[in-house]
């Protein structure tokens, strides 16, 4: 479901896709993040639902130290974001959640490859190995590889 601005639900909306999307990019299913955090799997699949669910601050905050994300990234709209994103960017800041190496991966090896994932059924953004341990890494914003 999708909430206007105005609405008071907009924020869970918001938060939802945010907790989806790190929860992913770490490469955790719900019932690792409900583990850590020890909440039940329920609480986390209701809580990334499309359906509005009610939750503390405290247990976001929980889910943030659990994702190793500051708190204020699960508040932001990453759909008005990717509208400010600079057309004319040349790379795509990448990040390690296993040993946190940070990387810039070219725009075009970046487009290339979402477009290969695509092709494969794939919707998720590139990931690439990790040139110092045995991690994935991940892009540290989303990225609307349309407006590219």
């Amino acid at each position: 479901m999708i909430f206007k601005k105005e609405d008071e639900n907009y924020i869970y909306g918001i938060i939802s896709k945010n907790v989806k999307k790190y929860r992913k990019l770490k490469g955790w299913t719900q019932e690792q993040l409900a583990q850590e955090i020890n909440y039940s799997l329920s609480f986390i699949s209701g809580l990334e639902s499309s359906y509005h669910q009610s939750f503390s601050l405290g247990a976001i905050w929980r889910i943030s130290r659990a994702l190793d994300v500051e708190l204020p990234k699960l508040f932001e709209d990453s759909e008005r974001n990717a509208n400010n994103f600079k057309v004319n960017r040349r790379y795509v800041l990448y990040k390690c959640p296993k040993c946190g190496t940070r990387n810039k991966m070219p725009i075009q090896i970046v487009k290339h490859f979402a477009e290969i994932y695509k092709l494969a059924g794939n919707e998720e953004p590139p990931h690439f190995n990790c040139p110092n341990c045995n991690g994935q890494m991940f892009p540290t914003h989303s990225i609307d590889f349309n407006n590219l």
